[in-house]
């Protein structure tokens, strides 16, 4: 599309959108702002129209009040006498007043007077029976109650619509007793609705709701209470109201027909602001084409003319003469400043094309050019020639890279190509591949791919990889025999660790028989050993009962009794190392019954300390102290376990400590607690610190266990494995001949945390 033609349609276009948005705005927004102002007159109209009838009630009610509250009235109701019929009930009250009906009531609800005025003969008649009964019953309905209040409206009767007045009789002061209703009311006609059409200069129309044919679009349940507006045509607008009678029951409806002045000075006003838009757009479309065409569209169409002179006829010398100052002048010079560019530029690339096509012919790497869309070789170099054996005659423009290659090769060097163009340069730009010269001789290159941007060819640069490639082959020959060597070496070494694997086997298996045997060799000597303990202290009971009766066996008795206490001692012994044995067999089975409570570290503490007491007291030169502070969190552990714990370190102490002082220390550490067991006896080794934690190890350097009694080297290795139960650790720290400290730390999912602690003796205690 021509510029001439683009501008043109762009100003169509541009005028055609601002008429239709100006169209679009003047009919929703301004021709609607005069429908609204329509539509509110026209509502004002109606309640005005509605007011008016209301207001011609209510001076009925005006005039039904000054008649119900008079003494005549009030009197007539009583005595009926006819002197008030006579002087006021007559034609011309009806006449003057425009009623049509005066009733009098009482209160039972009773006809005392009432007269109909026969508009056609001029003169009061009797009402007729169902108009009196409908005026009746409608009384009652409405003074039925306590209310005795007047009571004004619109009231149906079989003669039509009347407008009605009911005031209860009192004295002219308003007060007394209500001696009956008062009923006035006028026949609501034609001359009543032109009356009031007079009074507000409305095209009114009022009828009741069963005599007015409503339009289509307005149903008669629409009306509550409110205008209902119905467009007739172009030029009337028609406004509905419902009234409603003196028992809330649609009576009447009042309609006001208003001409459409306001909407037609809209509509014309829209026309003619659209008109005056559209030509004045014209006009200015008009002006800024000619413009445009003098100014714009002329002379670049010359420039193009120019251009197209200058790239079809390769006259690089000739150049665009365009005259003016204005922005097209100046282009034309940038034009002819970038021909001028160009024109060195294309110098300067036919010297680069030159000396890269030199460079590219006498390298000594193999290269060519290809076309990776057709496979066809457009390009090779005198390298080329020398290892494939043809002259580039034969291969330029003639053959493909593919009879170079083998099948399988040429797949994935196509596969190649093809990634390395999606890749735009970023895949990898090397390949190695077989290739076939002139002489059928396979030969191993490696390619270099180059793409070319912007083009379907790519620089392909060949390396001769072949003795390189002899060269790994036979390397990884030799590769195979090493690793072969190395796979047998390797199966003997599992061989070896397969046999390993057999002995510990069968270590493990004779550890478990081990430690079965152990457990069922105690059971089985715990009851002969009990046996004996019994019978030895029956024994040792007759004999004090007899050396009491003064037999005379003191001397013999003191061998026996001494012997009695050896055979007891080692019983208990013995069956303390049987307990040792089942213990540690039991933990170390998984067979351990742990039945843990929570436990105060301060009663721990007193317990162990009491289950030992004899051990202290056996030594006067050792000094006991107990060092539990207050606030320590209580214990949740198998009481029983915890308490052998602290009797095995207690009991250690006692057992290697001649003199000194043996301390009992619990403290807070980190998270958890520390419980620790000095004294100031011989000390272990620091060799024997790790070992003395091993079943059956006891510390043996030197002179340690000189003189003392020998243990069975389970008691610090059950330690160990109710300690390490918990998640906690025990070690120890000494020094020869100065003490050793035992210490042992319970993590803290071995304490209860507790807001108030027991209070726990601390203190000395001389043993």
């Amino acid at each position: 599309m021509g510029l001439r033609r683009a501008t043109i349609l762009l100003i169509g276009l541009t005028l055609a959108v601002l008429l239709l948005g100006l169209y679009t705005a003047s009919r929703y927004i301004i021709l609607d702002r005069f429908e609204t102002l329509e539509e509110d007159i026209a509502r004002q109209n109606v309640e005005r129209g509605v007011n008016a009838l209301y207001s011609r009630i209510s001076q009925l009610g005006l005039l039904a009040s000054d008649w119900a509250n008079w003494d005549d009235a009030y009197a007539f109701m009583l005595d009926h006498n006819e002197a008030f019929v006579t002087s006021n009930l007559v034609s011309e009250t009806f006449v003057h007043q425009g009623l049509n009906i005066i009733l009098f009531v009482d209160m039972d609800g009773m006809l005392v007077w009432g007269r109909l005025w026969d508009s056609e003969s001029d003169r009061l008649v009797p009402l007729p029976e169902s108009a009196l009964q409908v005026l009746l019953s409608g009384t009652a309905r409405l003074f039925e109650s306590a209310d005795r209040t007047a009571k004004n409206g619109i009231m149906m009767l079989p003669q039509g619509p009347f407008l009605v007045a009911m005031h209860p009789v009192l004295k002219s002061d308003h007060t007394g007793t209500p001696r009956g209703i008062l009923f006035m009311g006028a026949l609501f006609g034609g001359t009543e609705t032109a009356k009031i059409a007079d009074v507000t200069r409305l095209d009114l129309s009022i009828r009741p709701v069963s005599a007015v044919a409503f339009p289509a679009s307005v149903m008669k349940n629409d009306f509550a209470d409110r205008v209902i507006l119905v467009p007739q045509d172009e030029s009337i607008l028609t406004g509905y109201a419902l009234v409603r009678d003196i028992f809330d029951k649609p009576a009447l409806i009042v309609s006001v027909a208003m001409p459409r002045d306001i909407y037609r000075r809209g509509v014309d006003m829209m026309h003619y602001n659209l008109t005056t838009i559209f030509l004045a757009g014209l006009g200015f479309a008009v002006v800024v084409l000619l413009f445009l065409e003098r100014r714009v569209i002329s002379r670049v169409g010359l420039m193009e003319r120019q251009s197209c002179t200058i790239g079809t006829r390769h006259e690089a010398g000739k150049r665009v003469a365009l005259s003016g100052r204005d922005e097209l002048a100046r282009l034309s010079d940038s034009i002819n400043d970038m021909l001028d560019r160009l024109e060195k530029t294309q110098e300067a690339l036919e010297i680069s094309e030159n000396k890269y096509r030199s460079l590219f012919l006498n390298t000594a790497t193999a290269m060519l050019l290809v076309n990776t869309e057709t496979s066809i070789i457009e390009l090779v170099n005198a390298e080329f020639e020398r290892l494939s054996g043809y002259p580039r005659g034969e291969v330029e423009h003639r053959k493909s890279w593919k009879e170079f290659t083998l099948e399988s090769d040429a797949l994935a060097i196509e596969e190649f190509f093809r990634r390395r163009a999606a890749a735009d340069g970023q895949f990898p730009g090397t390949i190695d591949c077989r290739f076939i010269g002139r002489a059928r001789e396979i030969l191993f290159v490696s390619l270099t791919v180059a793409m070319i941007k912007g083009t379907d060819s790519c620089i392909v640069s060949m390396i001769d990889l072949t003795d390189r490639k002899r060269a790994e082959e036979a390397l990884a020959e030799f590769n195979r025999t090493l690793e072969q060597l190395v796979a047998e070496r390797t199966g003997a070494l599992a061989e070896k660790a397969h046999e390993l694997e057999e002995a510990n086997q069968r270590l493990l298996e004779l550890d478990r028989l081990k430690s079965a045997f152990l457990s069922s060799v105690s059971h089985e000597l715990r009851t002969p050993l009990t046996s004996i303990r019994g019978f030895a202290k029956l024994i040792l009971k007759d004999l004090s009962r007899m050396t009491g009766m003064g037999q005379g066996l003191s001397g013999k008795y003191k061998r026996v009794d001494d012997n009695l206490h050896i055979i007891i001692t080692e019983s208990d012994r013995l069956t303390m190392l049987l307990n040792d044995f089942l213990d540690l067999s039991k933990i170390e089975s998984g067979r351990m019954e742990w039945r843990d409570a929570r436990l105060s570290v301060s009663d721990l503490i007193v317990r162990a300390v009491g289950a030992v007491r004899a051990l202290f007291d056996e030594k006067p030169g050792i000094c006991l102290s107990l060092d539990v502070p207050e606030g320590l969190p209580d214990l949740f552990v198998d009481p029983d376990r915890m308490l052998q714990v602290l009797i095995n370190l207690l009991s250690n102490a006692a057992k290697f400590t001649d003199k000194g002082l043996v301390r009992v220390v619990a403290v807070p550490d980190d998270d958890g607690l520390r419980l620790t067991v000095s004294d100031e006896g011989v000390g272990v080794p620091e060799a024997d610190m790790e070992t003395i934690f091993r079943k059956f190890r006891q510390s043996t350097q030197g002179d340690i266990l000189e003189n003392k009694p020998k243990g069975t080297g389970l008691g610090l290795a059950i330690c160990r494995n109710i300690v390490q139960h918990y998640g906690g650790r025990i070690w120890v720290e000494s020094t020869l001949g100065k003490g050793s400290s035992f210490h042992v730390r319970l993590p803290r999912e071995a304490l209860v945390q507790k807001d108030k602690k027991k209070a726990a003796p601390s203190g000395d205690e001389a043993a």
